[in-house]
């Protein structure tokens, strides 16, 4: 295994064989920016991070896959989200382009998280136009050229890439959504409804995690957002998939600590990815 870093934004891990299947994790980091100010608390800023991911899927490097993961949390910038998804009321000066705010920015939960925990404010003052672009230039930006170089190195040597966004979410879903209160399923497998991937990879992943006897289920709790958007292109022979893992699985939520159980989840998706990666051989050139 061969491993490279880029200080303060990604670390890879490539397998000695490598094929063309890389396991992202881009929202997961908790080393803050030594520049990062912040007016809440270091225990809320951390409930936005989706802790441990990238330990579950250590093992994915193993089976052949390439292993991606994201320094920076995603309370700072959100590498899930549209480079243009910013609330123009939260900078300070003139966006040189027009911005494109989604719902989830008017909720506080944009590229740039003006909440964390729910509803603590970060930030009790504007951000420049100058320290949104340092994010973008020195975080966002670096860490998907490197997914994109990633897909495009696999496609032109393999003629196929599959790409998988890992991801975590509470066991109970909060806020005012459809399944408010409501237990989820323990993986949540999201192309944006058919999109982003070809159905044979949703269903390579389904497949393996339902063995163990996990509930699976697709695009019910999140179809999928900027990672694979961003990246996904089924036509061109690049398939991404999100997928969403129920954290009571391998922690426990309010302490925010490991669980026993995630030795054995590591070693679940360990055998997702040997399947991907078994896919792609029959997919290759």
């Amino acid at each position: 295994m061969q491993m490279d870093v880029m200080p303060g934004v990604f670390s890879r891990r490539d397998p000695a064989n490598v094929a063309p299947v890389l396991f992202e994790i881009p929202r997961s980091g908790a080393e803050y920016p030594r520049a990062f100010r912040s007016i809440a608390s270091l225990t809320d800023l951390q409930r936005s991070i989706s802790m441990y991911v990238e330990e579950c899927y250590a093992g994915v490097v193993d089976a052949g896959a390439t292993w991606l993961y994201a320094h920076c949390p995603n309370a700072y910038i959100d590498l899930n989200r549209h480079e243009l998804d910013i609330d123009p009321d939260q900078i300070e000066g003139e966006w040189p382009e027009p911005l494109q705010p989604s719902p989830k920015t008017k909720n506080g939960i944009g590229l740039i998280p003006t909440v964390c925990a729910g509803s603590k404010p970060i930030y009790d003052a504007k951000l420049s136009v100058a320290e949104v672009r340092h994010r973008l230039d020195h975080y966002y930006w670096p860490y998907h050229k490197e997914v994109a170089r990633l897909l495009k190195g696999f496609r032109e040597r393999h003629g196929v890439a599959y790409h998988l966004s890992c991801h975590s979410m509470p066991a109970i879903a909060a806020g005012n959504g459809p399944d408010a209160g409501q237990r989820r399923s323990d993986f949540d497998l999201g192309d944006r409804n058919g999109t982003t991937c070809g159905p044979e990879l949703v269903d390579a992943v389904a497949s393996v995690l339902k063995g163990f006897g996990y509930k699976v289920t697709t695009n019910a709790h999140f179809v999928g957002a900027e990672s694979v958007r961003k990246h996904g292109a089924p036509d061109q022979g690049i398939h991404s998939l999100q997928i969403e893992m129920n954290r009571s699985l391998y922690m426990d939520e309010d302490a925010r600590s490991r669980r026993p159980e995630l030795a054995g989840v590591r070693d679940h998706l360990a055998a997702v990815a040997a399947r991907v990666v078994q896919l792609a051989a029959e997919g290759a050139k």
